[in-house]
């Protein structure tokens, strides 16, 4: 299983590295351009292994229709800033720019597969519900849509015409039940629970409890977000402290998410494996 994990990473998740996404846009003129193909196929070969490693469908296309999310990359790059309702006094406005910021994932300061990295990241005072790396782990997407500068992306994930996967696990964590490069463990653990699980209702994390223990006992926890729906999966937030992501021995974390309501099973319990690859 390990040695599985290890060769994911370094085939797919170091193999999706992208040096120059080959951007032949410009801001100066206001110009979305393009980028290179083997740049599309590495953002996606990125998107595949994350949801792989949280055992999701790996297999998400691309949705060509990406035109909006060129001029919305173009848009938060000629303003160094990002918002999903640009006004319009802002440069290289476009009502396309507009239409791709207001249903994607935004990064500024990176770029195509970089981007991914950051949004499954999603640390920063905003972030508190990890809205973007929900979107990425949607349980129902079977598509994404994006455009890219050289120093910013934009993901389209919003919307019903990414979706129609039929295959959901029980759960979604990250990170994930099993073994994970201590280098993509980061400061917001998650847990979700596909919303198709339960077609009728879904899961309700407001009065749940989440215990973590490690190689040094019990872990302390701050819950960070529990009931900010809407983004993909109903997902429970937390920050653990002093967790050990820079041991040359694997570490183990064991998590126990229970109370939770409004669903047939109110408990999940699993283990974390981190190691150094």
């Amino acid at each position: 299983e390990k040695e599985i994990a290890l060769e994911d990473y370094q085939q797919n998740y170091l193999g999706s590295i992208v040096d120059d996404p080959g951007w032949t846009g410009n801001t100066a003129s206001c110009y979305a351009g393009n980028i290179l193909e083997s740049t599309n196929e590495k953002v996606l070969q990125r998107i595949n292994y994350f949801r792989r490693l949280v055992g999701l469908n790996d297999n998400i296309t691309l949705d060509n229709n990406n035109q909006i999310y060129m001029e919305a990359a173009l848009i938060c790059s000629a303003n160094m800033s990002l918002s999903h309702y640009p006004p319009t006094n802002w440069l290289c406005w476009s009502q396309n720019a507009y239409n791709g910021c207001n249903s994607s994932n935004l990064g500024l300061g990176s770029h195509s597969s970089y981007s991914i990295t950051g949004m499954i990241r999603d640390d920063g005072v905003n972030n508190y519900s990890v809205g973007h790396r929900r979107w990425i782990l949607d349980s129902e997407k079977l598509k994404f849509s994006y455009g890219s500068t050289n120093n910013s992306m934009s993901l389209g994930c919003v919307g019903n015409h990414f979706d129609g996967n039929t295959e959901f696990p029980q759960f979604i964590a990250y990170p994930p039940n099993g073994y994970i490069p201590q280098e993509l463990v980061f400061n917001r653990w998650s847990f979700s629970i596909p919303n198709e699980n339960n077609p009728n209702f879904s899961a309700d994390f407001s009065n749940a409890q989440i215990n973590m223990s490690g190689p040094d006992g019990n872990v302390s926890i701050n819950i960070v977000s529990r009931t900010d729906n809407g983004y993909g999966d109903n997902t429970i937030v937390w920050e653990p402290e002093n967790i050990l992501t820079s041991s040359n021995e694997d570490v183990e974390y064991s998590v126990t998410v229970s109370d939770i309501e409004n669903i047939s099973v109110d408990t999940y319990s699993y283990t974390v494996k981190i190691f150094k690859p």
